[in-house]
């Protein structure tokens, strides 16, 4: 009679349960992965359509830069106190919910930019007539702020308030100079700044990236969207 060899309960429970150990190792581990590639595809995404939209406005004037359209009549930062100019960006970008109050959510690591107790919204200065704020078609918040800090700025949530709504996830900073949307302190923020502002600033590109590290850490994430592409799409933090 042919014996048939099978695997005792110990066995059996042995292996389930190296099996839940290695599982309970592991999967937080690529779930952190995985959400850490959704939010930089989103990020890509954002940051395509900030830069279309920008270029779009400058074309439909027959402009190369936004000095020529009128909408930085100080060559240092857009003046959305114009409706025209409001108007324009609104239908270029396809923005809902302009300045609703619903962006006036709270925001996490944004000290550094926003002080304490921040919004979103409010974060840069965007009510009234001088920023906007709304969503985009595929979900993200796009807030040109009137807020100068190192000259003007625009802060993405790129899924709205779905959260975390933390700096260096899905909010990140841009800035703009007069012919495109670059992240905060990329080579061309710098460079724009230096040619319009009496302040001191980094000098050489070994400060510049020690810069863009101290700005994407534990204490501040002005500078992710820039470390992210420095490090070739990737979320290293």
């Amino acid at each position: 009679m042919k014996k048939i060899f099978g695997f005792t309960l110990a066995e059996v429970l042995i292996t389930l349960g190296i099996i839940g150990v290695v599982a309970a190792l592991t999967i937080p581990t690529l779930m952190a992965n995985y959400q850490k590639q959704v939010w930089i595809n989103k990020l890509k995404k954002t940051y395509s359509v900030l830069n279309e939209g920008y270029k779009q406005i400058m074309v439909n004037q027959g402009c190369t830069d936004m000095i020529c359209t009128g909408f930085m009549p100080d060559d240092v930062v857009l003046n959305f106190d114009n409706e025209e100019a409001k108007n324009k960006f609104i239908t270029t970008f396809k923005l809902t919910n302009v300045n609703s109050a619903q962006w006036d959510y709270a925001i996490k690591k944004g000290d550094d930019l926003c002080g304490s107790n921040a919004t979103f919204s409010g974060c840069i200065g965007t009510g009234g007539t001088y920023g906007i704020s709304g969503s985009t078609a595929d979900g993200a918040i796009i807030a040109f702020g009137a807020h100068v800090f190192a000259g003007g700025l625009v802060l993405v949530d790129t899924n709205a308030s779905r959260g975390p709504n933390e700096f260096g996830r899905d909010i990140f900073v841009f800035a703009y100079t007069d012919k495109m949307i670059t992240p905060f302190y990329s080579k061309a923020h710098l460079d724009w700044v230096a040619a319009n502002s009496s302040g001191s600033i980094t000098n050489s590109e070994d400060e510049r990236k020690q810069a863009v590290e101290q700005g994407c850490s534990a204490d501040s994430g002005l500078a992710c969207a820039e470390k992210i592409i420095m490090d070739g799409w990737q979320m290293n933090y």
